[in-house]
């Protein structure tokens, strides 16, 4: 069982609505996304799986149905906010659980056991 604890990383106001920052926590680089509609933020892994690239916050958000995505800025490949499931291929990207409270956007982090 891994345990994680909530690590707060920027305040809902340094967010651009339907758009992605990035984000450094610890030396892992985030990609933090926020969906006004939904009132819904989102925390991927930033490097594109394809490429290499540290670019997934300047991704597209879109959505297909219900279902979110934002597409790399660089193939297009597509990935699920939720989960960070690849739509197009196998490759997928790590997410992490977020919340806002009290207008700081904090990520659930594994932490050591």
């Amino acid at each position: 069982m891994s345990l994680q604890q909530w690590i707060p990383i920027c305040s809902e106001s340094q967010l651009i609505p339907n758009a992605g920052v990035a984000a450094l926590l610890g030396e892992q680089q985030l990609a933090v996304f926020y969906v006004p509609a939904k009132q819904q933020f989102f925390a991927l892994d930033n490097l594109d799986p394809i490429t290499g690239a540290q670019v997934m916050a300047r991704g597209l958000i879109g959505n297909q149905g219900e279902q979110l995505y934002v597409a790399s800025p660089l193939l297009k490949q597509r990935y699920c906010l939720h989960s960070g499931r690849g739509l197009d291929d196998q490759a997928s990207l790590p997410s992490w659980p977020t919340r806002c409270v009290n207008g700081m956007v904090e990520v659930a982090w594994p932490q050591a056991a």
